[in-house]
């Protein structure tokens, strides 16, 4: 009996990494809006609206938020509201 194939496409390109980001998304979220520690854990995403976004986590004080990319600056929900 023979083994069974994989029956998976190929991947069509390599995957990122997230040690690597392409883009430095620093400017967008550089601090911690809650305790101003600039150590953030960023990545790129789009929210509900198609808005493309920063969702920026702090290691220090656990807050949590996403920042509109080229937008103001202020902490959004994950709905795109803005944070109380």
């Amino acid at each position: 009996m023979s083994a069974p194939r994989d029956r998976r496409p190929p991947a069509d390109e390599p995957l990122g990494s997230i040690t690597r980001p392409v883009v430095d998304d620093s400017a967008t979220a550089p601090a911690c809006y809650a305790c101003g520690a600039r150590d953030l854990t960023r990545l790129r995403l789009a929210l509900p609206d198609g808005r493309p976004a920063v969702f920026a986590s702090c290691p220090d004080c656990e807050a949590t938020a996403w920042f509109v990319v080229d937008g103001d600056g202020t902490a959004l929900g994950p709905d795109g509201a803005p944070r109380r």
